[in-house]
């Protein structure tokens, strides 16, 4: 199978989902590379990924409770 690009976006920093085979995929975000991961290893790649990208943009609230 031919490396098939799935998701890209850039919040910050380029953020993509490519798979490479079956249950084999490649998420990188900004200059990291991560390859050879499985479905459940690339999901949570990924949603880390955008999520830090969100808060790296101001857009997630993380105060933690109790602050202001």
């Amino acid at each position: 199978m031919k490396k098939i690009l799935c998701f890209e976006t850039t919040i910050c920093w380029r953020i993509a989902l490519e798979q490479t085979g079956r249950n084999r995929f490649i998420v990188t975000y900004g200059a990291e590379t991560h390859t050879g991961l499985s479905y459940e290893e690339a999901s949570a790649k990924l949603g880390s990924s955008i999520m830090h990208a969100l808060a790296c943009e101001g857009r997630l609230d993380n105060r933690l409770p109790g602050e202001h």
